[in-house]
């Protein structure tokens, strides 16, 4: 509750001081709305906003997901295997180099312009945080305990699945509140170059139309959708390393 009550606190805080400057420099409605017409907006459009959200989260979240699953597979076959590390990983490089803006064009001509194009877009910008941390995170586990498993004859995926997927919990979660925030702004971009509905688009549209309160409505609605992928992220966190925090309190 008190966290709660901090979180409404500095909101109303970051209201009054938007409507404060707004008056005090006469920055024109065009430019930037006063609160009440982002809110007026999100009252008058809370369906045209939802519909746009929920296409922007769910092409974001697929390819979450399936960036996921690349990034977990490749992590540990690097951890496993040194040389294949050494082989792949210069081309893996090689290929997070090149701009998204530039790749997505080319992907829109083999995808189309569908949820598609997003999918994969969101897939090439979010696999590389996730593949980095999780592999730092499966090469930091206990010595000890990976020892111990080898004495009494685990194999390495054995090694893998009960230390040092444990261990790469908390790095996991720091390359997915990383790679969430550049899922949802690599979906919002493949909107805006595709034109495919969501988020992205109705800012370029509502842009364009002069509909400043609309536009800003839509900003907010990415702004918290992206607070709200991190607060669910720190507490998948907290939720999956219990263990650990229990191990250190009986230590005490």
């Amino acid at each position: 509750m008190k966290r709660f009550l901090s979180t409404v606190l500095v909101i109303l805080v970051l209201l009054a001081l938007w409507q404060g400057l707004i008056s005090l420099f006469a920055v024109p409605a065009y430019l930037v709305p006063p609160p009440r017409a982002v809110l007026a907006a999100v009252r008058d459009h809370w369906d045209v906003l939802a519909g746009h959200t929920a296409l922007t989260v769910g092409a974001a979240t697929l390819g979450l997901l399936i960036s996921t699953l690349f990034a977990s597979a490749f992590a540990m076959l690097f951890t496993v295997s040194r040389h294949a590390s050494q082989t792949a990983m210069p081309i893996l490089l090689m290929f997070r180099s090149a701009p998204v803006a530039a790749v997505a064009p080319l992907i829109t001509l083999f995808m189309g312009r569908g949820i598609g194009t997003s999918v994969v877009v969101v897939t090439i910008v979010s696999f590389f945080p996730l593949m980095i941390n999780l592999q730092r995170g499966l090469a930091a586990a206990d010595r000890s305990a990976i020892e111990l498993l080898h004495v009494y004859g685990a194999g390495l995926w054995k090694q893998m699945a009960v230390v040092r997927i444990p261990y790469a919990m908390p790095y996991f979660f720091t390359g997915l509140r990383i790679a969430g925030a550049s899922a949802l702004l690599g979906t919002m971009l493949s909107e805006w170059i595709t034109g495919a509905r969501g988020l992205g688009k109705l800012i370029l549209d509502s842009g364009e139309m002069r509909e400043t309160g609309l536009l800003w409505a839509a900003v907010l609605t990415s702004v918290l959708v992206a607070l709200l992928v991190f607060g669910m992220t720190s507490w998948g966190e907290t939720y999956a390393t219990r263990w650990k925090q229990a191990g250190s309190s009986l230590k005490e």
